[in-house]
């Protein structure tokens, strides 16, 4: 991976994470007792909107991640590492739950898609932390040499 896609992808990640963790705090936690009841927190929907809104740019990059970074080493038999992987097993399952979430009518299948998100999310986000933890510690590891020609 180029610089400029590796930083794409680290500020795509802090945001998408980010607004997604705003957005899970506000709507469970987040709620104040209002005239007719209990009402959701006023910057909810705001949060989920910049989520949905910031979320493409993450897919967008983890595309040029696998294009750059995943699918060279996969094909050099470069030993990597497990946090990688790990969070390249997660991608589809974030991503299609968090697509499900937006076009499911369903409460139900919205809730248990809800859930799905959440623990995927949450799941990649550790692998990913992960990873960039243990780049320090294995610099060998980061090197693909690319066959010439």
């Amino acid at each position: 991976m180029k610089g400029l896609e590796r930083w794409c992808l680290h500020l795509a990640a802090l945001a998408t994470a980010g607004t997604g963790l705003l957005d899970g705090l506000l709507r469970w936690f987040g709620e104040r007792p209002g005239e007719f009841g209990p009402e959701a927190h006023p910057w909810l929907g705001t949060a989920q909107h910049l989520h949905v809104l910031v979320a493409p740019v993450l897919v967008f990059t983890l595309g040029m991640m696998v294009r750059g970074h995943l699918w060279p080493r996969l094909q050099s038999g470069a030993e990597g590492r497990r946090t990688g992987l790990g969070a390249a097993f997660l991608i589809a399952p974030m991503v299609i739950s968090g697509v499900g979430i937006q076009v499911v009518t369903s409460p139900a299948w919205r809730s248990g898609l809800a859930w799905a998100h959440g623990i995927a999310s949450g799941a990649f986000l550790l692998a990913y932390l992960g990873h960039l933890a243990l780049r320090g510690w294995q610099p060998s590891l980061m090197v693909v040499r690319r066959p010439q020609g």
